[in-house]
């Protein structure tokens, strides 16, 4: 079983933005939704990393995990900077955390 519509819908996503965020086309995103075609690891690891879940729940495979994303709590801002965040390699992450605490240590000053 294949939680890609279950999670998204839980969290209020649209089809339509979560193809955006994930640079994927919505129809593909419906065809692995509804099971007509099975997603690529690659994009088990992209969903999982959207949703904050691990691709064993992804696919059914585990219970009790819960989306850590709902879309009413982000703005669209912190949306744009989490989707380019994401696409991020470990150290370019990295530089983007130390770089927000300097600038939020600079603000205090």
């Amino acid at each position: 079983m294949f939680r890609l519509k279950e999670i998204r819908m839980e969290c209020g996503l649209k089809r339509s933005k979560l193809a955006k965020d994930l640079d994927i086309n919505a129809g593909t995103i419906a065809n692995y939704e509804n099971e007509i075609r099975q997603a690529p690891y690659e994009y088990l690891i992209k969903f999982a990393d959207y949703f904050e879940v691990s691709v064993d729940y992804l696919l059914g495979r585990t219970e009790g995990e819960v989306p850590v994303k709902k879309a009413e709590e982000i703005s669209v801002e912190e949306a744009q900077l989490l989707a380019v965040f994401r696409k991020l390699d470990r150290t370019g992450r990295s530089r983007v955390t130390e770089y927000a605490e300097l600038w939020k240590d600079s603000i205090k000053m």
